[in-house]
């Protein structure tokens, strides 16, 4: 049984968002509990590629996107534990004239916002990336990009957490809600039961699935990601990379970790544990890496690993307090929850932005209606 039976607030997922948003309200002098049905960090929180920019490809999500790479560049010290940042710039390569053009389009877009930005040519990007491909054309370079570690990082939160007082219940699922006068009293849970005065659901894949439990519909499709590692090499690189349909970077131990590829959507239920990988994903990953930097190409692949996120229907996050019931705050990263983790749980505390409300007209088959394709 749970040794605490009620809270100021009760956070459902113990990812980045979640704990993110724990962290601040127990900052902000709350009682805070967190409960998740596995462990901390063990679905796409802990297994993501770690990358860190300001999305321009999303204008909408500059202004946090630029916040919270403010906040990463000091969060080691706020947290009292290390997550690996590195803030050497994110640099994109185009492999098409196609693509060129698209990088072109983001450095307008860019630029537009302030944000800094250089196109830069193969010459520039050979020094970047020793050994990168003759088939890249050109790329652009963002000054304010970087990479840090997803383990290392969930645990900062958790400890940084527990050390304000806060309560984390790993393996405790979420079973049912008690609602009274249009708001929630209580959560239930495979532990017992918590009373509270404030629900926070960053509960990624499941975020759906737990409205539908209080009557509300959340348009969310969980989507299964990949990552492949390397065996160690010496540094070659300490920014991040994108190009080739890949994202990645190289890690403190020397090890290449990169993902890529379409998302597969996948069916998952509150306390199943979706399907992991290896898929044929890795492979093609392995293979646009290869090409990309042919001198890898021959450094086993030692290991890959998976973890599952949600996708809204436009691709943005969801941020907002339903109204009914009114204590209920839905937030999902959609995909995004890594790098935009250190103004999340600001972002809780001033809904103006990113509401469900948008979704007003989507019906349950969004996801066939885009030609999104379910794993078989």
């Amino acid at each position: 049984m749970l040794p605490l039976d009620r809270a100021d607030v009760v956070v459902i997922g113990a990812g980045v968002s979640g704990l993110s948003t724990a962290w601040y309200l127990a900052r902000a002098g709350k009682n805070v509990v967190v409960v998740d049905k596995g462990m901390i960090g063990g679905e796409a929180s802990g297994r993501n590629g770690g990358m860190i920019s300001e999305r321009v490809d999303e204008p909408d999500l500059i202004p946090m996107a630029v916040e919270s790479l403010e906040l990463w560049k000091t969060l080691d010290d706020d947290l009292g534990y290390p997550t690996e940042f590195i803030h050497q710039g994110r640099l994109q390569v185009a492999v098409t004239e196609e693509e060129m053009g698209d990088l072109y389009s983001e450095r307008d877009v860019a630029m537009r916002h302030g944000i800094s930005v250089e196109v830069v040519d193969t010459a520039e990007i050979r020094d970047m990336i020793p050994g990168i491909s003759d088939r890249v054309l050109g790329g652009t370079f963002f000054a304010n990009g970087g990479h840090a570690n997803p383990q290392r990082t969930v645990q900062a939160y958790a400890w940084a957490f527990q050390d304000l007082g806060g309560e984390i219940y790993q393996n405790t699922a979420v079973t049912g809600f008690r609602v009274a006068g249009g708001r929630v009293s209580a959560i239930e849970t495979t532990a017992g039961v918590i009373e509270t005065d404030v629900v926070v659901a960053a509960a990624g894949p499941q975020t759906g699935l737990l409205a539908e439990m209080v009557g509300a519909h959340v348009p969310v499709a969980p989507a299964r990601v990949e990552i492949l590692a390397t065996a160690p090499l010496p540094p070659l690189f300490d920014i991040a990379l994108v190009g080739n349909g890949l994202y990645g970077r190289q890690a403190a131990r020397g090890n290449l970790l990169f993902g890529g590829g379409p998302h597969e959507w996948i069916d998952v239920d509150l306390t199943g544990e979706p399907g992991k990988p290896n898929t044929p994903l890795i492979r093609n990953i392995a293979r646009r890496l290869a090409e990309m930097i042919p001198g890898v190409a021959e450094v086993p692949v030692i290991r890959s690993w998976g973890g599952v996120v949600e996708q809204c229907p436009d691709y943005m996050p969801i941020i907002d307090v339903l109204d009914s019931p009114s204590n209920y705050v839905v937030m999902t990263a959609s995909a995004h929850g890594f790098g935009l983790t250190p103004a999340t749980g600001k972002v809780v505390s001033d809904l103006s932005g990113l509401r469900l409300g948008r979704f007003a007209e989507v019906k349950p088959g969004w996801r066939e209606e885009r030609g999104w394709v379910a794993v078989s």
